[in-house]
């Protein structure tokens, strides 16, 4: 009876763990870059995405929850083809295809 107590309970035990280990994503071989999202006061832009190289870019979808001044970010982005002049002049018109906070 012992015996098959210690089975149940080692069964149990075994079973009842979870694999917490989730694999981390690698940002940077999946094409994302670093950039920060910064709060634009001038020529009524909002917020913009500033990279690494001081390259300005305008987002036209940035969502609610990355719209915070100094946010470091992942981002992805497909530049966009205007056919008006942007009402933003700070930066080059983008859609986000993808953004994640960067920690």
């Amino acid at each position: 009876m012992k015996n098959f107590l210690l089975i149940l309970i080692t069964i149990q035990i075994l079973f009842s763990c979870k694999n917490n280990n989730i694999p981390l994503r690698n940002y940077e071989t999946e094409g994302f870059v670093k950039a920060e999202v910064i709060k634009y006061e001038v020529e009524s832009c909002g917020y913009i995405i500033k990279l690494q190289d001081n390259q300005l870019l305008s987002p036209e979808n940035l969502i609610e929850n990355f719209k915070k001044d100094k946010l470091t970010v992942w981002v992805k982005y497909t530049f966009l083809k205007q056919k008006s002049p942007s009402i933003c002049m700070a930066g080059k018109p983008i859609k986000v295809d993808e953004i994640a906070e960067r920690k």
